[in-house]
């Protein structure tokens, strides 16, 4: 809402950004239909122990290597606001993040900027690491809040959210 430039850039405080990271996002809003840029956020290097070598390979965050259009039902269907550099007035268009979510505020963030008309992009050449949770109980807290956002979402973005599926093993 205090922003007056055209771009605003939302960053998680226990985020470390590389240098340089800013522009190759600035670089896909040249293209005026695109609103929403994410980079890749992987475990932070300077984690260390066993639940920052899972989240290196199984990190709920990192959503791979290769570029994509973000979207409901496509193979990048959210991002984490982990680091979002965004058109600040689509932003506003769209009522911005919604308070009333603890959890999946920005996956909500993302489907409404794509319901708007807009476009959202993945852009994994630019790496930043998130820091990973310190104990195993702030962990499970969180992996549950994650969890917890799956029915608020379903009820705002009917068949948007992905079904689970599961081997009978």
């Amino acid at each position: 809402a205090e922003a007056t430039t055209p771009f605003v850039a939302f960053v998680d405080d226990d985020v470390d950004l590389p240098d340089g990271w800013l522009a190759p996002l600035l670089a896909h809003l040249d293209d005026p239909r695109v609103a929403l840029v994410a980079p890749r956020v992987t475990a932070s290097p300077a984690d260390s122990g066993a639940l920052a070598d899972y989240e290196r390979l199984r990190g709920p965050l990192d959503l791979g290597p290769a570029p994509a259009r973000i979207a409901a039902g496509t193979r990048v269907s959210y991002v984490p606001a982990a680091v979002l550099v965004c058109r600040a007035d689509a932003v506003r268009a769209i009522g911005a993040f919604d308070v009333s979510l603890r959890f999946g505020e920005d996956v909500d963030l993302v489907w409404r900027i794509a319901e708007a008309g807009h476009r959202a992009r993945y852009e994994p050449a630019v790496v930043v690491h998130h820091h990973v949770r310190p104990d195993i109980r702030s962990w499970i807290r969180q992996r549950g809040g994650y969890g917890s956002s799956a029915a608020p979402l379903a009820r705002r973005h009917p068949g948007a959210l992905a079904p689970v599926r599961m081997s009978g093993w």
